[in-house]
């Protein structure tokens, strides 16, 4: 199955060879039945990369669509919207009260952030054993000099993430996305074993 998505990119990938198949031709003298043969294995290829890597691209698929205008963050405003449309701030609020979250969080920092505070996430994160625990993005970035999120007032606001962290907010919010991601991680590793 062709993922209806991917066409741009497809076709773009296959002028690519064509292209190369005619400067070969014209260079090297290929004959038609080698060059025919070669865009026939081109599309041979494509289409079963699609299908071995479906369940990545469906995934890859769930972040292109919530892209924020620099094209480098997410706006889990946006995910979270896609779960309850009423309220995504409280969703949002429910992963980072996580600790499994502040701790991957803490991950991203310490490798894109040599000003992160680790001090005050780490009191952040004793804080989430406590029943009334509330923790909004604004506070994770004001109080850790956090850059891993982003939050923004007014219109086209939101909460927004780096893509390592839009995912985890993704697996975290779908767990049909979790399952597909790990049925992904495993076909992989059986791939590479043979």
């Amino acid at each position: 199955m062709v993922l209806e998505v991917h066409n741009d990119a497809i076709t773009e990938y296959l002028d690519s060879i064509e292209q190369t198949i005619k400067e070969l031709q014209d260079q090297s003298g290929m004959s038609n039945k080698t060059a025919e043969y070669t865009r026939q294995n081109a599309q041979k290829s494509i289409r079963k990369y699609l299908e071995t890597n479906a369940n990545y691209a469906q995934l890859l698929m769930d972040l292109e669509h919530i892209k924020y205008k620099d094209k480098v963050t997410y706006s889990l405003t946006d995910i979270a919207k896609r779960k309850d449309a009423t309220n995504p701030s409280y969703i949002i609020q429910s992963w980072l009260r996580n600790v499994n979250t502040l701790e991957l969080l803490c991950l991203w920092e310490k490798e894109h952030n040599f000003d992160f505070n680790f001090e005050e996430a780490r009191k952040l994160i004793y804080k989430t054993k406590e029943p009334a625990f509330t923790l909004t993005a604004k506070i994770w970035i004001s109080s850790t000099n956090a850059k891993g999120l982003v939050s923004k007032q007014g219109k086209g606001g939101g909460t927004f993430a780096h893509h390592e962290i839009a995912i985890d907010f993704i697996t975290w919010l779908f767990p049909e996305k979790r399952y597909e991601l790990s049925k992904m991680i495993m076909a992989r590793s059986l791939m590479q074993k043979v």
